[in-house]
Order: C-alpha cells, then structure tokens, then sequence
C-alpha cells in the first residue's frame, strides 16, 4: 500500500484489541498502521488484509512468502493479527530478524515510537485518540518501540528497541507475566556488561 491509500473497513472486527473502526469507515493505510503499532488494533490489521488485492488469504500469503524470502524459518501465519490460531508460530530469533529489518524503515521506526496520536477516517467523521500499550516508551532511556503482543497461548510478549549512546539493542520477551519488568532487566543486564569499541 502507499501511505495516502484510502482503505475501507469491509466488516466490523471485534476480537482482541480494537479501536471500533465502524463498517463502511474509511482510513488511510498510514492511520491503519498507527492503529496496528501503537493500540495493537486486530481490527486495523483485518482491513489491511481484507483490502489488499485477492482479498485477506491473498494478504496472508503474501506474508508467508515474505517470511520465506526473509529466510524466517520458524514463522508460519495463518492471519493478520496473531491471534491464537492452529499452524500460527514465530520464534525469538525470527523476531529479531524481522525487527532488525523493519526498524531501518522510516515510517515503521517513527509509528513504533509513537506514545499517543490520534486516527482520523478519512472524512474526519470519525476520530479515533489511541495510547501505545507499551508503557516502557517515554519511562525507559532509549526505547523507541517495537511492538507488545498478548494471547492465552503466546503469554505477553514484547519486541523492544532501545538505542543508548549510538548503540542499538533489540530484545524479544515472550511468554512472560511481566514483558515490561523483563524487558527492563535484560537492557540493565547489556548495558551493564557488555561496552562497544569502535572498530580500528
């Protein structure tokens, strides 16, 4: 999609996290992918894929051959939004890969880092005020996103960035019961051990 493409919400989406896109509403694809990073909106994942040309299965398809060509061997999808589903699965390291890559992605890197906006339709008929579920942003030194998840089997889970003196750590947390109070201790725990040279 291009950022200024105008999408349509097709069907009213309600499972997981939602920001009560309305039928029949439209968005840009930049507000929807607002909407996905920073309030984990299914319901914005759901149109991005029922939009895309040959419809969702088309959509998700294509992320599988993106994750093949991306040599993520351990990620298998079955839907757009990573709600629990048989033949779903990712891995730590397929995590990191992929955050690797996306992070140099302007857009992405300034979405991800985004506390508070708020989503328009396009027709400023409907207004949207969505907060990012990761509280780490602004309290932590250097986070700049990446991106929480929660379902009964995954736990919660939590894709980190943090950049700290020019140096940049990514950390993935999954599982857990305290993704945030991880996530913390694993940054204290590199920055407390390791040191960066510059290289000769």
């Amino acid at each position: 999609y291009q950022l200024n493409q105008v999408l349509e919400v097709l069907e009213v989406f309600s499972e997981g996290q939602d920001i009560k896109l309305q039928k029949g509403e439209r968005l840009t694809a930049e507000n929807l992918l607002y909407a996905l990073l920073v309030a984990s909106a299914n319901d914005a994942a759901e149109t991005l894929a029922q939009n895309y040309p040959g419809g969702r299965e088309n959509f998700i398809a294509q992320m599988n051959q993106k994750a093949e060509n991306l040599n993520l061997l351990n990620t298998h999808f079955v839907n757009p939004t990573g709600i629990d589903e048989s033949g779903q699965y990712t891995s730590a390291f397929d995590l990191t890969r992929l955050a690797q890559l996306a992070i140099k992605n302007p857009t992405f890197a300034k979405i991800v880092a985004t506390k508070k906006v708020v989503v328009y339709s396009y027709d400023k008929k409907f207004v949207h005020p969505i907060s990012n579920i990761n509280v780490l942003l602004g309290s932590v030194p250097g986070i700049k996103g990446i991106k929480t998840g929660w379902t009964i089997s995954a736990g919660e889970c939590l894709v980190g960035f943090d950049e700290q003196n020019g140096e940049q750590i990514i950390t993935v947390v999954l599982g857990s019961q305290d993704r945030f109070g991880e996530t913390e201790k694993l940054l204290d725990w590199v920055f407390g051990n390791f040191s960066w040279e510059s290289p000769l």
